[in-house]
Protein backbone atom coordinates (compact mmCIF):
# COMPACT_ATOMS: atom_id res chain seq x y z
CA UNK A 1 0.00 0.00 0.00
CA UNK A 2 2.85 2.37 0.81
CA UNK A 3 4.50 1.95 -2.63
CA UNK A 4 1.21 2.75 -4.31
CA UNK A 5 0.79 5.97 -2.32
CA UNK A 6 4.31 7.19 -3.16
CA UNK A 7 3.80 6.40 -6.85
CA UNK A 8 0.52 8.32 -6.91
CA UNK A 9 2.13 11.29 -5.20
CA UNK A 10 5.04 11.33 -7.67
CA UNK A 11 2.71 11.29 -10.65
CA UNK A 12 0.72 14.22 -9.26
CA UNK A 13 3.87 16.23 -8.62
CA UNK A 14 5.34 15.47 -12.05
CA UNK A 15 2.23 16.35 -14.04
CA UNK A 16 1.36 19.94 -14.99
CA UNK A 17 -1.60 21.61 -13.35
CA UNK A 18 -3.54 22.03 -16.61
CA UNK A 19 -3.01 21.88 -20.37
CA UNK A 20 -3.07 25.69 -20.47
CA UNK A 21 -0.26 25.79 -17.89
CA UNK A 22 1.76 23.29 -19.95
CA UNK A 23 1.30 25.39 -23.09
CA UNK A 24 2.54 28.53 -21.35
CA UNK A 25 5.58 26.70 -19.98
CA UNK A 26 6.45 25.26 -23.41
CA UNK A 27 6.38 28.65 -25.11
CA UNK A 28 2.80 29.35 -26.09
CA UNK A 29 1.86 30.73 -29.48
CA UNK A 30 1.66 34.48 -30.01
CA UNK A 31 -1.63 36.33 -29.66
CA UNK A 32 -3.65 36.20 -32.91
CA UNK A 33 -3.84 40.01 -33.10
CA UNK A 34 -0.06 40.27 -32.93
CA UNK A 35 0.33 37.52 -35.54
CA UNK A 36 -1.99 39.48 -37.86
CA UNK A 37 0.25 42.55 -37.58
CA UNK A 38 3.45 40.62 -38.23
CA UNK A 39 1.98 38.80 -41.25
CA UNK A 40 1.59 42.15 -43.00
CA UNK A 41 5.37 42.39 -43.34
CA UNK A 42 5.32 39.53 -45.85
CA UNK A 43 3.10 41.45 -48.30
CA UNK A 44 5.24 42.96 -51.06
CA UNK A 45 2.72 45.24 -52.82
CA UNK A 46 2.88 48.61 -50.95
CA UNK A 47 -0.83 49.49 -51.02
CA UNK A 48 -1.92 46.03 -49.87
CA UNK A 49 0.80 46.02 -47.20
CA UNK A 50 -0.38 49.40 -45.87
CA UNK A 51 -4.02 48.28 -45.90
CA UNK A 52 -3.05 45.14 -43.98
CA UNK A 53 -1.13 47.14 -41.37
CA UNK A 54 -3.97 49.68 -41.03
CA UNK A 55 -6.55 46.92 -40.48
CA UNK A 56 -4.50 44.78 -38.10
CA UNK A 57 -3.20 47.73 -36.04
CA UNK A 58 -6.75 49.10 -35.73
CA UNK A 59 -7.92 45.70 -34.44
CA UNK A 60 -5.00 45.58 -31.99
CA UNK A 61 -5.74 49.12 -30.78
CA UNK A 62 -9.44 48.29 -30.31
CA UNK A 63 -8.60 45.16 -28.32
CA UNK A 64 -6.19 47.13 -26.11
CA UNK A 65 -8.81 49.85 -25.54
CA UNK A 66 -11.41 47.20 -24.58
CA UNK A 67 -8.84 45.53 -22.30
CA UNK A 68 -9.10 42.17 -24.11
CA UNK A 69 -5.37 42.41 -24.68
CA UNK A 70 -2.85 44.13 -22.42
CA UNK A 71 0.50 45.44 -23.57
CA UNK A 72 3.21 45.97 -20.95
CA UNK A 73 6.84 46.94 -21.32
CA UNK A 74 9.84 45.61 -19.39
CA UNK A 75 9.79 48.52 -16.92
CA UNK A 76 6.16 47.80 -16.03
CA UNK A 77 7.00 44.13 -15.54
CA UNK A 78 9.91 45.03 -13.21
CA UNK A 79 7.70 47.38 -11.18
CA UNK A 80 4.96 44.76 -10.90
CA UNK A 81 7.43 42.08 -9.82
CA UNK A 82 8.79 44.43 -7.16
CA UNK A 83 5.26 45.20 -5.93
CA UNK A 84 4.43 41.50 -5.73
CA UNK A 85 7.68 40.56 -3.94
CA UNK A 86 6.88 38.23 -1.06
CA UNK A 87 3.42 37.21 -2.25
CA UNK A 88 3.04 33.55 -3.18
CA UNK A 89 1.54 33.46 -6.66
CA UNK A 90 1.28 30.66 -9.21
CA UNK A 91 3.93 30.72 -11.91
CA UNK A 92 1.94 32.07 -14.85
CA UNK A 93 5.02 33.14 -16.76
CA UNK A 94 3.73 36.71 -16.98
CA UNK A 95 6.27 38.32 -14.68
CA UNK A 96 9.12 35.82 -14.74
CA UNK A 97 9.66 33.52 -11.83
CA UNK A 98 10.07 34.78 -8.30
CA UNK A 99 13.73 33.83 -8.22
CA UNK A 100 14.61 36.63 -10.67
CA UNK A 101 14.32 39.20 -7.90
CA UNK A 102 16.44 38.02 -4.93
CA UNK A 103 15.87 41.09 -2.75
CA UNK A 104 14.20 44.48 -2.55
CA UNK A 105 15.06 47.69 -0.77
CA UNK A 106 12.24 49.83 0.60
CA UNK A 107 11.45 52.54 3.11
CA UNK A 108 9.67 51.84 6.37
CA UNK A 109 6.42 53.76 6.88
CA UNK A 110 5.62 52.38 10.34
CA UNK A 111 6.38 49.51 12.71
CA UNK A 112 4.67 48.12 15.78
CA UNK A 113 5.36 45.30 18.18
CA UNK A 114 2.80 42.82 19.58
CA UNK A 115 2.55 41.33 23.07
CA UNK A 116 4.93 38.51 22.10
CA UNK A 117 7.69 40.86 20.95
CA UNK A 118 7.13 40.24 17.25
CA UNK A 119 7.15 43.18 14.89
CA UNK A 120 4.77 44.23 12.14
CA UNK A 121 6.19 46.43 9.39
CA UNK A 122 4.38 48.64 6.88
CA UNK A 123 6.48 49.79 3.96
CA UNK A 124 6.06 53.04 2.06
CA UNK A 125 4.41 51.18 -0.84
CA UNK A 126 1.77 49.73 1.52
CA UNK A 127 3.24 46.22 1.77
CA UNK A 128 2.71 44.70 5.22
CA UNK A 129 5.21 42.23 6.68
CA UNK A 130 5.27 40.43 10.04
CA UNK A 131 8.17 38.91 11.94
CA UNK A 132 7.88 35.12 12.21
CA UNK A 133 10.80 34.31 14.51
CA UNK A 134 11.77 35.35 18.04
CA UNK A 135 14.88 37.35 17.14
CA UNK A 136 15.14 40.55 19.16
CA UNK A 137 15.59 43.76 17.17
CA UNK A 138 18.28 45.88 18.84
CA UNK A 139 16.53 49.24 18.47
CA UNK A 140 13.02 50.33 17.71
CA UNK A 141 12.48 50.68 13.93
CA UNK A 142 11.50 54.20 12.89
CA UNK A 143 9.63 55.65 9.94
CA UNK A 144 11.91 56.33 6.95
CA UNK A 145 14.41 53.64 8.01
CA UNK A 146 15.76 51.66 5.05
CA UNK A 147 14.47 48.10 4.84
CA UNK A 148 16.18 45.24 2.99
CA UNK A 149 14.16 42.08 2.35
CA UNK A 150 15.95 39.05 0.91
CA UNK A 151 14.75 35.67 -0.25
CA UNK A 152 15.88 32.92 2.09
CA UNK A 153 15.64 29.13 2.16
CA UNK A 154 12.44 27.23 1.37
CA UNK A 155 10.43 30.25 0.28
CA UNK A 156 11.08 32.28 3.40
CA UNK A 157 12.29 35.86 3.68
CA UNK A 158 14.77 37.79 5.85
CA UNK A 159 13.98 41.42 6.70
CA UNK A 160 16.57 43.88 7.97
CA UNK A 161 15.78 47.39 9.20
CA UNK A 162 18.45 50.11 9.10
CA UNK A 163 21.29 47.61 8.65
CA UNK A 164 20.45 45.69 11.85
CA UNK A 165 20.60 41.88 11.88
CA UNK A 166 17.70 40.42 9.93
CA UNK A 167 14.61 38.62 11.19
CA UNK A 168 12.48 36.04 9.43
CA UNK A 169 9.40 37.68 7.96
CA UNK A 170 6.27 36.91 5.98
CA UNK A 171 4.26 39.23 3.74
CA UNK A 172 0.61 39.71 4.69
CA UNK A 173 -0.83 41.59 1.70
Amino acid sequence: MRKLTVLAMCSVIASPVSPAYAARKAGAARAPLLVAVTRCRAITEPAARLACFDESVAALDTAETRRTIVVVDQQQVRETRRTLFGIALPDTGLFGNGEDLPQIEATLASASVDDFGRWSFVLADGARWIQTDDTVIARRPRANDKVLIKRAALGSFRLSVAGLPSVKAKRLN
